[in-house]
């Protein structure tokens, strides 16, 4: 809360700068003369800091390649490196160290420095922090640098967040000559499956680690999953201007099953409190004579079945499909499944937000689980870029993946040595996440759960009605979820119950809600304000 009124502060001192013009003389003076005190007091306490390559460890296979001082965030201390032949890094030391330590996770195929930690005002709370690359450089989108290269491919799969926090550990307690206290992990998408990838391979690295909508099984769920939705959206990969599946069959099976199951949780809002309770029969649309615009054809129900049941090969079910939600959101299946080429202007832009290079070209792509889904077959699973999914019917997927698999999923339940550190776990996604599928994650949850009944203890998964990929969406998505994490381990402050805040345009809370942990939901109370935290509990599954 307290970061996103500091960030609206911000925003507001940028608007009286913008229309300076229009202002008096007196504010013009009261304006510039704050700024300039601004920076003279920045300027003055950051003199004293000592960033230089001089008061680091030399440490092996590690090259620092610039050393800067910054004040974006807050005057800190940036050092840039590389670490063996291509693991570049941005490691950034606050002047006003807190003594603790975050890692942020990046996007996508990364390809380029994203540290997510930042979104959370990590370097503002004094946190040194650090991001890398994974070993490569490329669009978030592109996977063409993994073309029969293990090498690179393991360092996505996991060596490089690993070594990326060993080395800046290292150089953190060199550069204040002080242990840091508590080292966390923050990531969602790509981030989410590196964090829980640390927790299962590197169980030492962290003690506390947030897990957003993690993208953990990149063979099943974004290999096969992806690849079985675009045979249906779009048969012939050489045609992908437009899907079979378009806006006016979404806004159908949206409206259709929000007419019935919407005010299931006591509040008409276009948004399903729990997806999971909706019985809503989608062949109940089906067409019984000519198409119109009231029902799907049988190609059309088959495509969406593909999403909402999942992928399968010759012996059943492979990985989990997705539930309702998002079918008409900007940002949920048409960035995602559906999508165009003639529609996407700026798929570019999928991670919505998140800073990478933006001179690299992004691929030609009708929507992002495309190019996902091509990527990792292509160049993960069979390393051939002239791979294509039209004729191919998955029924050796499971041997023809398994190779990469034991290298980029992170699949394992058994958190023991996590927890026996005194690991701690936070997860969370949307409802409506068209990326990765809520009930996935929902399925690691329970599989760790069905390894260690006692692991309820350390690990909490939250479900977010309404909410996007990561972020977004109707629902109310802004959790400070490294304040979340550091309360848990450091304060022993047990998230039993989270406040979840609605975003205005001008980045100012504009209602709130309770977030619950799994299995629990949150429940109205059915006479209170429904934008307001105070108008829920939590309770028991609909």
């Amino acid at each position: 809360m307290e970061n996103i009124t500091k960030h609206a502060e911000l925003v507001d001192l940028k608007k009286k700068i913008i229309f300076i013009g229009g202002s008096s003389l007196n504010q013009i003076v009261s304006i510039i003369g704050f700024i300039i005190i601004f920076i003279l007091i920045q300027s003055s306490s950051y003199a004293q800091t000592n960033c230089s390559e001089s008061v680091l460890p030399e440490l092996p296979d590690v090259a620092i390649t610039s050393i800067t001082q910054e004040l974006d965030y807050a005057p800190h201390c940036k050092i840039a490196g590389v670490i063996g032949k291509e693991i570049r890094f941005e490691l950034l030391l606050p002047e006003k160290w807190n003594g603790k330590f975050v890692m942020g996770g990046g996007g996508g195929f990364v390809g380029s420095v994203v540290n997510t930690a930042l979104s959370y005002g990590a370097v503002q709370a004094g946190y040194a922090t650090v991001g890398t690359d994974t070993g490569h450089e490329g669009h978030p989108l592109d996977a063409s640098w993994g073309l029969n290269n293990m090498e690179r491919i393991v360092n996505f799969g996991h060596l490089a967040v690993h070594r990326t926090t060993v080395t800046a550990k290292a150089l953190i307690q060199g550069y204040y000559n002080q242990e840091i206290s508590h080292s966390y992990f923050v990531g969602c998408s790509r981030g989410g499956g590196q964090a829980l990838m640390e927790a299962q391979r590197y169980p030492n690295d962290f003690d506390g680690i947030v897990s957003g909508a993690p993208a953990y099984n990149w063979t099943t769920g974004l290999g096969a999953g992806t690849m079985q939705i675009m045979q249906a959206m779009y048969p012939d990969p050489d045609h992908i201007d437009e899907p079979l599946v378009n806006s006016k069959e979404l806004e159908l099976i949206e409206r259709k099953y929000l007419e019935q199951c919407d005010e299931l949780d006591g509040i008409k809002d276009g948004i399903l409190n729990d997806p999971m309770a909706c019985s809503f029969d989608l062949e109940s649309l089906l067409c019984k004579g000519e198409k119109n615009d009231k029902c799907l054809t049988a190609e059309e129900l088959n495509a969406v079945k593909i999403i909402y049941e999942g992928p399968k090969d010759m012996d059943g079910k492979l990985y989990y499909g997705f539930p309702l939600g998002g079918e008409t959101h900007e940002g949920g299946w048409a960035r995602w499944f559906t999508g165009g080429l003639k529609y996407m202007e700026n798929i570019g832009e999928f991670q919505g937000g998140l800073d990478f290079d933006e001179s690299i070209k992004a691929p030609i792509t009708p929507n992002a689980h495309y190019a996902f889904g091509n990527g990792i077959m292509r160049y993960f699973i069979f390393h051939d870029p002239e791979w294509t999914y039209k004729d191919y019917n998955f029924e050796n997927f499971r041997n023809d993946a398994k190779l990469a698999g034991e290298t980029l999923n992170a699949t394992s339940t058994d958190l023991s040595e996590f927890r026996k550190n005194g690991g701690k776990l936070l997860m969370f996604t949307g409802w409506s996440d068209a990326a990765i599928s809520a009930l996935a994650t929902i399925g690691y949850y329970e599989g760790v759960i069905d390894y260690d009944n006692s692991a309820t203890e350390d690990v909490k998964l939250f479900m977010m009605p309404g909410v996007l990929h990561c972020f977004g969406g109707e629902g109310p998505s802004w959790v400070n979820w490294l304040e979340e994490i550091d309360n848990w381990v450091d304060k022993d402050q047990n998230p039993d119950q989270i406040t979840v805040y609605y975003i205005g345009d001008d980045m100012r809370p504009s209602g709130s809600r309770l977030l619950c942990p799994y299995p629990s939901i949150s429940t109205y109370d059915g006479i209170g304000d429904t934008r307001d935290v105070s108008s829920f509990t939590c309770g028991d599954q609909e």
